[in-house]
C-alpha cells in the first residue's frame, strides 16, 4: 500500500517541476511542461484507480 502513495508523491513532484518549464520563455519548454503535467496527470488517475479498486477488493 506504501508504493502507490509514493508513486502519487512523485506524481505532483513531478507536476510542480513541469510549472517552471510552463513559466519559461521558450515555446518548447513550454509546450514540454504540458506534456509532463498532462502525462503526470495521467497517471495520477491510474495510480488513484489502482487504490481504489485494491480498496474495494479489500471490503
Amino acid at each position: 500500500m506504501m508504493l502507490p502513495i509514493l508513486k502519487i508523491i512523485a506524481i505532483l513532484f513531478a507536476i510542480t517541476y513541469a510549472l517552471r518549464l510552463v513559466n519559461a520563455q521558450s515555446d518548447l519548454m513550454v509546450i514540454a511542461g504540458l506534456a509532463i503535467i498532462g502525462a503526470a496527470i495521467y497517471l495520477f488517475f491510474v495510480e488513484l484507480n489502482k487504490m481504489i479498486t485494491h480498496l474495494k477488493s479489500k471490503l
